[in-house]
């Protein structure tokens, strides 16, 4: 058998970016077998910026990392050269900062024409958001993602668990395109300048939810449509130990399925039936709280 190799052995990338998207298209690069050089700034007194904790990002695993101050016209000088034998570099600055610096896009095109330049920000290079400083809780409020979800109980809506706009919106998006742009650059030659944003890339995720709007002008509020919660096979239930179990029996097949599971054959017309939601959560919720978690996950997962 063959030796593996990775889809993206053989591809150097330059990554300027410590923490957010930048950092995230940088792992999943890794991960598909692109060497990634971590490229941290050093001030003008020689003070390290922060890092992040070290066991983020997959511990930094099969990164390679060094310093350089860009502030300095050796440590520009340095990067530029390192430039000319990379295939990507991401950036992760203010929008502008990095041509201040001397190492933006047409700087390092100027040394490898065919290099493909990424750069991640939180609203996008242009644009009145564009300076806006900003996290994945900020991007999501901005895209409509927080607004779909159930309140807390002061009605607020509730802060997520996971980054998903750095790692889906932004670090995600900034890969496809960079993929898409080594694709172009192995066809043509040419490099490609690539302006992500992690706002963006969350409001492409809510395109079901800005479609049906466009068409029906039907806002995706919470249980205002199937994937906010409108119907009772589309939630959320506590087990009899404390724990919960989801649920997304959208399948018609599947729904009547679950009915006959919990007890309740009677409701198995009643899918979309508007009229009867809230009698079937009702009868659903006290079903579920009979068994606990696992015992509801090991008989309705395969079903």
């Amino acid at each position: 058998m063959a030796p593996q190799t990775h889809l993206l052995d053989g591809i150097t990338v330059l990554n300027l970016g410590a923490v957010g998207p930048a950092a995230r298209a940088g792992r999943m690069l890794a991960d598909y077998g692109a060497r990634v050089v971590m490229i941290a700034p050093v001030s003008k007194k020689g003070a390290l910026q922060t890092k992040p904790v070290y066991h983020t990002y997959g511990a930094g695993r099969g990164f390679e990392k060094m310093r350089l101050d860009l502030k300095s016209a050796a440590g520009v000088e340095a990067l530029l050269k390192l430039a000319e034998k990379a295939d990507v570099v991401i950036e992760s600055y203010r929008p502008g900062v990095v041509d201040r610096l001397g190492v933006g896009w047409e700087a390092m095109r100027a040394r490898n024409p065919g290099l493909v330049y990424c750069s991640t920000s939180g609203y996008g290079q242009d644009g009145p958001a564009s300076t806006w400083a900003g996290h994945d809780i900020n991007y999501l409020a901005m895209s409509g993602f927080l607004a779909c979800t159930e309140p807390r109980e002061d009605g607020g809506p509730p802060i997520p668990g996971a980054t998903v706009a750095d790692s889906a919106g932004g670090g995600m998006h900034a890969v496809l395109s960079i993929m898409g742009a080594l694709v172009k650059k192995a066809t043509t030659g040419q490099g490609t300048f690539l302006d992500v944003s992690a706002a963006e890339g969350i409001l492409s995720l809510m395109a079901l939810s800005l479609d049906q709007y466009l068409a029906t002008g039907e806002e995706a509020g919470p249980r205002q449509v199937l994937l906010t919660g409108r119907y009772a096979f589309y939630d959320t239930y506590e087990a009899s130990d404390g724990g919960w179990v989801s649920v997304g029996a959208i399948e018609p097949h599947f729904y009547r399925n679950l009915c006959e599971r919990l007890g309740h054959p009677e409701y198995g017309g009643d899918q979309y039936n508007d009229a009867k939601q809230g009698e079937i959560r009702a009868a659903f919720k006290a079903a579920f709280k009979t068994k606990t978690r696992d015992e509801w996950t090991e008989e309705l997962a395969a079903n």
